[in-house]
């Protein structure tokens, strides 16, 4: 089967590794560089992707789009593609609300384009077996040769737009809710003077306080990206009858922390911008 020309919108962190399997799967991958940064830059060219310029552009080279973007930006990106009259297939896997999901897809369903609900799970891959794309929707084993090669995986859920990002929101509920957690309670206990006292009953019967120390600190570079997730998580659960207030104390955590972008912070410094 012939290649297909695929845009990425946007090759960062795991864009990059959506573009290097797209491209291991045989087909050729563009993004559009207008308005991006050169650390955006540098990663499309390490990952061999050609640049369109812009996304009008690539929307008229491409007849496949797969969309890696912060949650906040997912809807505005959809929006940006249907006004350019694109009719192709359009995969978002974006940490998004099951509802905002069937929101986009009706979205580009109207402008004649195939939408795919999709999810990441998983952290930027360097081989096969550690990270899935999952993908829901009606036709949604089309994808499936779009992501052959690896190293990130392809599972097809089911003909529903919203199982994949259902998935992802109760996957990211847990993983990030409980590192905030970690977060408030250390937090909590350094304020309070016990911190050091609860690292010690940690040992004898609750997690180990390294572990919970490297989780907070590898966290922090990106709890920027995590805040609006939280937001989408909440929603999913009020949407599923459930509290959405644990998310959005996530959120407010996530918040606090979200000064430390690109850095690599010490634990005491991020436990001292939480209690700030």
């Amino acid at each position: 089967m012939p290649g297909k020309n695929v845009g990425v919108i946007h090759p960062g962190e795991m864009g990059a590794v959506v573009a290097t399997t797209l491209r291991n799967s045989g087909h050729s991958v563009y993004f559009a560089s207008e308005g991006r940064s050169p650390e955006t830059l540098r990663r499309a060219a390490e990952a061999g992707v050609t640049d369109a310029g812009t996304v009008a552009r690539m929307c008229e080279l491409c007849t496949a789009i797969v969309s890696v973007c912060p949650p906040e930006f997912a809807e505005p990106l959809a929006k940006e593609v249907a006004s350019h009259s694109f009719r192709g297939l359009y995969l978002d896997a974006n940490a998004i609300s099951p509802a905002r999901a069937r929101r986009m897809a009706g979205l580009m369903t109207k402008q004649g384009a195939t939408f795919l609900d999709g999810c990441i799970i998983g952290m930027p891959a360097r081989a096969r077996g550690q990270t899935w794309l999952y993908a829901s929707g009606e036709n949604a084993a089309a994808a499936g040769d779009l992501f052959s090669g690896g190293p990130l995986e392809f599972e097809m859920l089911g003909s529903e737009v919203g199982q994949a990002s259902a998935l992802k929101m109760c996957f990211a509920a847990h993983s990030k809710g409980m590192t905030a957690l970690l977060a408030a309670v250390m937090g909590a206990a350094e304020g309070l003077g016990v911190r050091q006292a609860l690292e010690r009953q940690w040992r004898r019967n609750g997690p180990n306080p390294e572990r919970a120390a490297a989780q907070i600190r590898q966290a922090a570079p990106k709890a920027w990206r995590f805040v609006g997730e939280m937001k989408e998580i909440a929603k999913t659960f009020e949407s599923a009858s459930l509290p959405g207030g644990f998310p959005r104390a996530a959120e407010e955590i996530y918040g606090r922390m979200a000064g430390f972008k690109g850095g690599e912070p010490a634990v005491g410094a991020i436990l001292a911008k939480l209690r700030g």
